[in-house]
Formats: structure tokens, sequence, C-alpha cells
């Protein structure tokens, strides 16, 4: 079976992250994708909105996509989450598939500073997914992906919320309901 693995804060997961796995599984033919939420990125210095709200998210934004599965690995995990210790624990539990690290551009552009980064293209295959009018180079063994991209941040979402400016086109209809009734990002 070929494994999509994408991993992230996801605070809060928009439009343009299913937008991202449903292309990506539609590039490499993948069986299926496991979106897996951080509990605390390396490379971001800000603490994420609680796990339980993430994940109830999570759940409403992959809702009636049966080939997207959601991993709490990371979020049950102390501290900072590192893709290498991910890689491990999936290689594990799939030692007969093949596992594809979907992965965007400014994160194949920091791939160097990532923790054992070289051991991590043992455990899998890594997949950028880049903007369709992006004129972009990867170097082998990274995988290009060119895909339509839709241009949503989670960065602006949370920014919008708190200035009481409207992003209900950038989420899925349940997410911006949950986030309305939590009250989440309000200022």
């Amino acid at each position: 079976m070929k494994i999509g693995v994408f991993g992230g804060t996801f605070d809060p997961v928009h439009i343009g992250h299913i937008h991202a796995v449903a292309e990506a599984k539609i590039a490499l033919n993948l069986d299926k994708v496991i979106i897996i939420p951080a509990r605390q990125s390396p490379l971001k210095s800000s603490s994420p909105t609680k796990d339980k709200h993430r994940l109830n998210m999570l759940h409403h934004a992959v809702e009636g996509y049966g080939f997207i599965e959601i991993d709490t690995f990371e979020l049950e995990q102390e501290g900072v989450s590192y893709t290498y210790g991910t890689a491990l624990y999936l290689a594990r539990k799939y030692p007969e598939d093949e596992l594809y690290f979907l992965m965007g551009m400014d994160q194949y552009r920091s791939f160097d500073k990532w923790h054992k980064n070289d051991e991590l293209l043992e455990l899998m295959n890594f997949a950028v997914m880049a903007r369709a009018a992006e004129d972009v180079r990867v170097k082998q063994p990274f995988i290009h992906i060119q895909q339509p991209v839709v241009e949503v941040s989670s960065t602006i979402i949370r920014e919008r919320i708190a200035n009481g400016n409207i992003v209900r086109h950038q989420l899925n209809s349940a997410v911006y309901k949950y986030i309305k009734e939590q009250g989440l990002y309000e200022a």
C-alpha cells in the first residue's frame, strides 16, 4: 500500500490543507493519507491551540474523505514533535507499506535544519508539493508534485478572527462552526 503522511499544527486546519492532501493522493496514486497533528513544531516558537480543539477541527475537516485517517501519535508525546520519531513509529506500524511524507516548499527549503534529516530519507519518501505557477526544482531523492494550490494561511485566519474579519470562505463549514461555537482565536 502507498501511504501519504501529512503533518502540521493545523491551527486551524483549512481548505488549503485538505486540497493539498487530495491533490497529492491523485499525483502519487496513494491508497490513503494519514494526517498527524503535531503537539509543538520544533521550528515554531508559539504554542498552538489546545490539542482537543485542533483534533476536533481535523475530524470535522476530513469527514467524508474515506482515504484520510488521523493519527494522534505526536499529540500523545511530550514536548516538541520531530518528524524522525514519527517516521520510526510509522515504519514500525506499516513495515510492508511505502510511506510518502508530504511537504510544502517552505519545509523543503528548511529540510537541512530538520532533526536527523539524513536518517529520515532512509525511512520514507519525501514529496514536495509546489504551486503550479512556481518554477521549482527539487533535488533527488525528493519527489516533486506540481499542483494547483489554494492560498490559505492558518496564521492569517487566526489574525482575521482576532480582528473580527471574515474567514468563512477559507474553512470547511463544520470547522468554521466549531471555531465560532468554541470562541477560538478571538481577541
